[in-house]
């Protein structure tokens, strides 16, 4: 039904269009009702084209919930079908549920599935805001089954907008909804299939040395806070929200590099789905991470982090210590603060050795002293020329492999590698300190230096059966 009704007169200006002030100067304003019979009749017929040029649909309605495209459960999964998709919108069939607003919802998910299906990137959508709504009739009755055209009218940087129609099986409109909008988050191609099963899938990178790299793979608060709500815990939660803006995203991605590291020491270890928040990592009185709870009893771990990556290691028995450093922009003062005798002819035979600046190797004999004495559970102490680097012959030539002596004369063997905040631009881990960029991308801007422990093996299931578009 549609009732066009006339407000109160406003003040300093004549009666609305339409509406006629009482005799007498009273401010009370007439009603004018339209036929009822009229409105619905004339909204019975669709008047919105299919998309043009449809494809058959690549997902089907029970896919959609089973392989989680959907996170609904049985009360608002309410697609009944896909029919077909296209360029500029979607078509399929949504069954009205007992539950209420189930209905909207469904025409709301198949829009939804147009972008996850169709956006290059940053597929991962909620819905926003509603521009309007009209209803041409009572509510539909439990089990009754309507078409839904989704079309699609903008498509925007972090916003999509369309509009929907709802029909019956007589061909007459039940609702039309115009101006939906949905907000896009950031999601690449490590974040979107985290989305679905994150408990075999991980923003981390697992890398062949055994450690895991992080990288920040969103450019806004909102989308960094879904990627939160994937890999922390409640208690986890608590610390996340008790630090500044600033120095949440450095904080989260050494979570994210430690859970994806410990995840991957179970899955190499035979282990199933392991969800993030099943490996819950706290700190010690130190500040040092600890790995926490059952599954990851026994396990050492290490986490270091810059503004944009973070890396960390994880495994049984012994200690172990990793870094991070973005390649230094005064190597003269790392010279005279971080190296001890010889050291530096060290640096310049591995800058010689791998054709790249003298910069790279200085920040690589830091970064391995720092993985050394995070290993030694002490730090530097403010005495970085105490600790003494020196090649490892039994790492080869071409292994990337550092010999570090605390100042109690223990060695630790140490690996390292560079690598770039740009995810193209990664340097093959297990290079020579040093290493040269591959050709076409930026040159590495960061060193990471982890104490060397035993091969690290692939994950040994399939990670998924979907490849959600991937």
């Amino acid at each position: 039904m549609a009732v066009r009704g006339t407000g109160p007169r406003r003040r300093g200006r004549g009666p609305r269009r339409g509406a006629g002030a009482a005799p007498g100067g009273d401010r009370r304003v007439r009603l004018r009702r339209r036929p009822v019979r009229r409105a619905v009749r004339a909204a019975a017929r669709p008047r919105r084209r299919s998309p043009a040029r449809p494809a058959p649909r690549p997902v089907s309605a029970a896919a959609l919930y089973r392989d989680r495209w959907m996170f609904h459960g049985p009360r608002f999964a309410a697609v009944h079908e896909v029919r077909t998709v296209a360029a500029d919108g979607i078509e399929g069939v949504v069954r009205a549920l007992p539950s209420p607003g189930a209905l909207l919802d469904a025409a709301g998910q198949l829009f939804g599935h147009w972008m996850q299906l169709r956006l290059p990137v940053d597929r991962l959508v909620f819905p926003a805001t509603v521009g309007r709504i009209r209803f041409y009739g009572p509510p539909p009755a439990p089990g009754e089954l309507l078409r839904v055209t989704a079309r699609v009218r903008e498509v925007r940087e972090v916003t999509v907008r369309g509009d929907l129609e709802l029909v019956r099986a007589d061909g007459g409109v039940w609702a039309r909804i115009e101006g939906w909008t949905y907000r896009r988050f950031g999601a690449d191609e490590r974040v979107w299939p985290m989305k679905f099963t994150p408990e075999v899938c991980g923003i981390g990178e697992p890398q062949p040395g055994g450690w895991c790299l992080a990288r920040r793979r969103w450019s806004d608060p909102a989308s960094q806070e879904l990627v939160m709500r994937r890999y922390l815990g409640a208690a986890e939660r608590e610390a996340y929200g008790r630090l500044s803006p600033r120095a949440r995203g450095p904080w989260l991605l050494g979570r994210i590099a430690a859970k994806d590291a410990l995840r991957q020491v179970l899955w190499d270890g035979g282990a199933g789905p392991v969800f993030p928040v099943e490996v819950p990592v706290g700190n010690d009185p130190a500040g040092r991470p600890l790995a926490l709870g059952p599954l990851t009893r026994g396990l050492r771990l290490t986490i270091a982090h810059k503004d944009r990556i973070a890396v960390a290691l994880a495994g049984p028995g012994r200690a172990l210590g990793i870094d991070v450093e973005q390649v230094t922009a005064d190597p003269d003062a790392l010279v005279r603060i971080a190296l001890g005798p010889g050291e530096l002819r060290l640096a310049e035979a591995l800058a010689a050795a791998a054709g790249t600046g003298l910069a790279s190797a200085l920040t690589t004999l830091w970064c391995a002293k720092e993985a050394a004495a995070k290993a030694e559970g002490r730090g530097l102490g403010g005495r970085p020329r105490d600790w003494r680097v020196s090649g490892d012959p039994e790492a080869g030539p071409d292994g990337g492999g550092l010999l570090v002596h605390s100042p109690g004369g223990h060695p630790y063997p140490v690996r390292t590698t560079l690598l770039s905040t740009t995810p193209a631009a990664t340097a093959a881990p297990g290079t020579h300190p040093g290493g040269t960029a591959p050709s076409g991308t930026a040159p590495p801007d960061h060193v990471v230096a982890w104490t060397a422990q035993g091969p690290a093996a692939g994950v040994p299931f399939d990670l998924t059966e979907t490849h959600h578009g991937i």
